[in-house]
């Protein structure tokens, strides 16, 4: 959570200290972020120091008897002079960190580089929890009786839950930190929750279990197909539990097409790559990057140029997770090119989990699908669209997943995905998102 304190002073400390242009906060937004920091020149102490009230420093860096990180936000929030920070900011340069998310008109995640956010002050705030309901989310409170008298001393149910209820509210209004987009309304979906929707095995092909939802994901999967252009006979895919499941299997189709092949990926990867590389027992090498985060090519082209006798198996960071950089697909099949790697010898993954459904709706970015020659790419669900459960979709080459293919007798259907029993109700929820805001609904997210 970051929980600081707007001063008088704030402005001018962005500015001097988050030196980053419109232009390059746009392309490397991160995608998750748990702290900022703040570094001033001595020009700048001296001028905060003859403010009349100091910029309150981290609890970290904060002297003991510093009384202002006691205070709750609420009490933060009402000490904020949003016409002086107005005025400030206004007097700025083109430099200044700009407030992208205030407008309360568009309902994507707010933004880590925001100055002033109504999600991170005001009236919204709920306070922390009080001792009571603390006590009745201990260990002790929440465990599960075993015997008659631990029965009839435990805390009532009810009032464990609604202790947790406020919990949740109290975090969930302060939320910061990580991309989820906290602004969606699912109320027509609550009926369902009652049956236990399970897409056991294929998506595509329904198994002998007949609650499930496969309409709904196999809809889901229509609509990411089209958005990264790959023609219908030739996609496969799936409602994942998340961004790392498609990563896992991505990376598992590489391997199966590639058993001998090393995978590639950038210091800066989404750790469950190499957790994939790990699982599957595959050779990979973690490739220096570039001061703004992108994979180092000329090092990526050494490599593949000294292992040139084994396959070359890539991963793509579409938005890595601390920089947000996104790796130039372009420049990495021209280095594929230039050392006359085959089509048959290289194998591409793409870690979307929250730009590669973004990137469709910015102007001039560049191009991510299956008009390249990629294999795979995997989206986090709850992220960008908003959802009450981790979720995720991945899509890939039909021919790949011949690889992994097994007929399952007793399912009456086929095993292909990382699962088996799959939540049915993650393809309803994300159905619901995609259908209730439409392409024009997540570009005006997006932009």
């Amino acid at each position: 959570m970051f929980a600081n304190k707007f001063t008088k002073a704030l402005p001018s400390l962005a500015r001097k200290s988050v030196s980053l242009s419109k232009k390059s906060v746009l392309s490397n937004a991160p995608r998750c972020v748990s702290s900022i920091s703040s570094t001033t020149n001595a020009n700048d102490s001296k001028n905060i120091a003859n403010k009349e009230s100091p910029s309150p420093r981290f609890k970290s860096t904060a002297v003991d008897n510093d009384d202002r990180i006691h205070m709750n936000l609420q009490e933060i929030a009402a000490e904020i002079d949003l016409d002086e920070v107005a005025e400030n900011k206004a007097e700025g340069d083109d430099e200044a960190v700009r407030d992208y998310t205030s407008d309360k008109s568009k309902s994507g995640t707010p933004s880590p580089w925001a100055v002033f956010d109504a999600w991170g002050a005001g009236e919204g705030i709920v306070p922390p929890l009080d001792p009571s309901d603390e006590e009745k989310l201990s260990k002790a409170s929440v465990k599960i009786p075993t015997s008659e008298e631990e029965r009839q001393n435990a805390t009532n149910e009810t009032e464990i839950l609604a202790a947790y209820d406020n919990l949740l509210k109290s975090r969930s209004s302060v939320h910061f930190g990580y991309p989820y987009n906290l602004m969606y309304n699912h109320e027509e979906l609550y009926e369902f929750m009652k049956y236990s929707i399970n897409n056991l095995g294929d998506p595509f092909i329904t198994s002998n279990y007949g609650i499930h939802s496969r309409q709904f994901e196999c809809s889901v999967i229509d609509f990411f197909a089209d958005l990264w252009n790959i023609p219908p006979e030739q996609y496969w895919g799936y409602v994942t539990t998340c961004g790392t499941e498609g990563n896992l299997h991505g990376i598992l189709l590489a391997r199966e097409c590639h058993p001998d092949g090393i995978l590639y990926s950038s210091k800066e990867t989404h750790y469950s790559i190499f957790k994939a590389a790990r699982y599957y027992r595959m050779d990979a090498k973690a490739i220096p990057t570039l001061p703004m985060g992108e994979i180092d090519y000329d090092i990526l082209a050494s490599e593949i140029e000294k292992n040139r006798d084994r396959p070359v198996i890539i991963n793509v960071n579409i938005g890595t997770t601390v920089k947000g950089a996104v790796d130039n697909l372009d420049r990495i099949l021209r280095i594929l090119n230039n050392l006359n790697i085959p089509r048959e010898r290289f194998h591409i993954h793409c870690d979307g989990a929250l730009f590669a459904m973004m990137m469709p709706f910015v102007d001039f970015a560049p191009e991510v699908s299956f008009n390249k020659p990629i294999d795979s790419i995997a989206v986090s669900g709850h992220k960008m669209l908003g959802c009450p459960m981790p979720c995720g979709v991945t899509i890939a080459r039909k021919e790949h997943v011949k690889k992994v293919e097994q007929r399952i007798d007793y399912l009456n259907s086929v095993d292909t995905t990382i699962m088996g029993s799959r939540n049915g109700q993650t393809a309803l929820y994300l159905w619901y998102s995609l259908r209730k805001k439409g392409l024009s609904g997540i570009k005006r997210d997006v932009v």
